[in-house]
Parts: C-alpha cells; sequence; structure tokens
C-alpha cells in the first residue's frame, strides 16, 4: 500500500496518534483543569540505535547540528544522523539519545545530500546553503515537512568552509529569479 493510498484513506497515521489523544482529553485526563496535572503516556520511538546502523562514507557536513523545529541536537556521522539530546515526537514518541533518526545519507551533487529520515518516515533531500544552513525537504508518510540544520562544531571545519565558498559563488553566478 502506498503512502499516497494511506493518507487517501484517512490517514491511519494520524488517527493512531491522535486518536489517543482524543479519548485521554475526553475522559479529562490530558485537560489543564484536572486536578492532578497528568502527562500523556509516552513509549520508545521504534528506531535504530546508532551502533545497528552500520556507518557508510565520511561527509563534509559530518558533525553536530541543530534541528530548527526542537532547538535538539543531531550528530551527523558518516551517512547517519543520530540524537544527542532526546526528544518527543508526534506527542508519544520518544526520541532518545542515541538512535539514529537519519541514514542513507549520500551527496547526490556538490552541497546537496540525499537519504532518509526516520522519525517522518521519508526520503528527505538537503540542501546546503551560502548561509551555512542545511535546508531539508522530507516527503514524509503524513505530508512534505520541512525544517533546517544550523550547524553547531563540524568534524571537518577547513573542508567546510571551502565547500560553503563554492556555493556562494554558484549562487552569484545564477541569473536572478532562479
Amino acid at each position: 500500500m502506498s503512502a499516497r493510498s494511506v493518507i487517501g484513506q484517512g490517514g491511519w497515521c494520524m488517527r493512531w496518534v491522535l486518536g489517543p489523544l482524543l479519548v485521554l482529553s475526553t475522559l479529562g485526563i490530558a485537560s489543564s483543569s484536572s486536578a492532578q496535572t497528568q502527562q500523556i503516556p509516552q513509549i520508545g520511538a521504534f528506531l535504530p540505535s546508532v551502533v545497528d546502523v552500520p556507518p557508510g562514507d565520511p561527509l563534509v557536513i559530518d558533525g553536530l547540528w541543530k534541528i530548527s523545529a526542537n532547538d535538539k541536537l543531531i550528530r551527523i556521522d558518516r551517512g547517519r544522523a543520530y540524537a544527542i539530546d532526546g526528544w518527543v515526537h508526534l506527542f508519544v514518541l520518544k526520541i532518545q539519545p542515541g538512535m539514529v533518526v537519519l541514514r542513507h545519507l549520500k551527496e547526490a551533487k556538490e552541497g546537496t545530500y540525499t537519504g532518509e529520515d526516520l522519525p517522518l518516515a521519508g526520503p528527505l533531500q538537503a540542501t546546503l546553503t551560502g548561509d551555512r544552513i542545511l535546508d531539508v525537504k522530507v516527503a514524509g508518510k503524513m505530508g512534505a515537512v520541512r525544517y533546517q540544520l544550523i550547524p553547531q562544531q563540524l568534524d571537518e571545519q577547513e573542508a567546510f568552509d571551502a565547500l560553503i565558498k563554492r556555493i556562494r559563488k554558484a549562487e552569484s553566478e545564477q541569473p536572478e529569479g532562479k
């Protein structure tokens, strides 16, 4: 069954996540007016550990990056990225440090990378901008998602800086409006 047909059938993924929240809300468990503050039960995300995903080839983008959408750190390391900070994804899935969140990262062309975003369950394309940011687009199972990765500490800073110079040069040579 394709992702399009799953979403077309009412989005079973959204029902799986939002259905329990609606039930909890109706029962007053998730309500802020409850006498006691109760939290939504969380379960570990079903993601592989970094030790279970073999490394690939080194990339210029290897290093620590911050996810713009949640302000959490990940480490890109030879074709895979794993959580440094933990976070909760879709209200209930707990991503823990060491869990792989991106895999099969490869350079498609200079400054453009492809791979798979595991929490969003879809292929990704990440484009390095002249502003030193990876602009990530994911065709996830529940729809398209965009976020940015902001570099914090890179393994090969000089190689990264040289790549940024080439990208800026290429951007400046592009005709207006492209």
